[in-house]
């Protein structure tokens, strides 16, 4: 329920539902002058299907993951939060006259005790009921512009609602200080927008389409999302994929799935480093086998005690070792290796033989799965932003 009502305060806020289908050539002009500045030149038609596919990213986000449109994070600032960030970067670097403007001072109607009398203590899990934000909704903080208690704290940090709640009241004063210097300088701009043919709507859509940018290029599988997480859409991608799509891809990927399967090899473990360092120059001099059998040393890969190479596999009982050789290069003697002991290690390998894991494996399960999740996201990414473009007679 808490955040439905967060959902719905947002959509009744700034432009959050709308979408671009053409931009004007100031648009154009105002959005090139301001990455230019920022580093990040894009050549007109570039920026055109830049801005346009965000506008595009939008519209998915209406339909496929509208939280997204309120906050990205249930921790973090709102939307709207950003986008008036993002918008005065915009309005000062279009009319630079705009940073004159002076901060305007408000006094706030609360002190520490009652600000935290009111709030009452902070939730454990986050989450506000319902019955407060109506509560709070009635008290208003601002009068031009209007804002409300339940606004104000809604659209917070995490971080910030918990101030608040200690009746941060220099907090409180700050917050709303940027509103009301985001209002004066917003009234400003408008007309001096006016008359290079701009407007505040379709910029702050312009913010919000960038904002929600790299957050919908993740959740639809063309970046890699946070912490490897998958959202619900991508899983579904995932879920359709069948068995006949698995077998499909070892078939053209089986090349992917070849690893060692045996070696030829060699493993020595020693008190001391000095006496690993003074073997593996001998090995370097004369060879393996030899410095092997010039320390009167065995093989402790070998069962019978032989100081011969022996054939291993990843499932030898000295399982460490065996790691440390099949991670090694053929024919060349490792440096000494520290084992988790506190010993010396070195081996030596010759002669891999390799195999291929089985279509069946979970090893080819999990990368078939992995990879031909992100061609079908891709695929469809594809084809939703060209649907887009036809139905509404994008060109680019």
């Amino acid at each position: 329920m808490y955040y439905l009502v967060l959902l719905l305060a947002g959509c009744l806020s700034l432009p959050c539902w709308a979408s671009l289908t053409q931009l004007t050539k100031p648009e154009l002009a105002l959005m090139q002058s301001l990455y230019q500045q920022q580093d990040r030149p894009l050549s007109s038609a570039k920026l055109n299907k830049h801005l346009l596919e965000n506008q595009f990213l939008l519209a998915t986000a209406r339909q496929l993951n509208p939280e997204l449109l309120v906050r990205q994070s249930s921790v973090g600032f709102d939307n709207d939060y950003h986008i008036r960030r993002l918008m005065v970067t915009l309005l000062t670097h279009q009319f630079p006259a705009l940073k004159s403007i002076p901060k305007k001072q408000t006094t706030v109607p609360f002190d520490t005790a009652a600000l935290s009398d009111l709030l009452g203590t902070y939730p454990a899990d986050g989450h506000y009921q319902t019955e407060q934000l109506t509560h709070w909704a009635n008290i208003t903080l601002l009068e031009m512009p209007r804002i409300t208690l339940s606004q104000l704290i809604s659209s917070q940090s995490m971080q910030n609602r918990f101030r608040l709640h200690q009746g941060d009241t220099e907090l409180l004063t700050r917050l709303l200080n940027e509103r009301a210097h985001y209002a004066e300088l917003t009234d400003a701009a408008a007309p001096l927008l006016a008359t290079q043919g701009l407007t505040l709507t379709r910029l702050e859509t312009l913010a919000k389409g960038e904002l929600l940018r790299p957050p919908m290029l993740a959740f639809m599988g063309i970046k890699a999302q946070l912490h490897g997480e998958r959202s619900a859409y991508l899983e579904q991608i995932r879920a359709n994929i069948s068995a006949t799509d698995i077998q499909r891809y070892y078939k053209r990927h089986r090349d992917d799935f070849k690893y060692k399967h045996q070696l030829s090899a060699l493993a020595l473990r020693f008190n001391s480093q000095d006496e690993a360092k003074l073997f593996y120059k001998q090995a370097q001099r004369k060879s393996p086998l030899a410095a092997l059998k010039a320390a009167k040393r065995e093989n402790e890969f070998a069962a019978d005690g032989t100081a011969a190479l022996t054939t291993i596999t990843r499932e030898h009982t000295h399982r460490w070792l065996a790691q440390l050789a099949f991670s090694s290069q053929p024919g060349k003697v490792t440096a000494p290796v520290r084992t988790p002991s506190g010993r010396w290690a070195i081996v030596y390998t010759e002669r891999p033989q390799y195999a291929y894991y089985p279509e069946d494996s979970e090893t080819v399960r999990y990368q078939a799965l992995e990879s031909l999740t992100t061609e079908h996201a891709i695929t469809a990414y594809q084809n939703k932003f060209k649907q887009w473009q036809q139905q509404h007679g994008v060109k680019l």
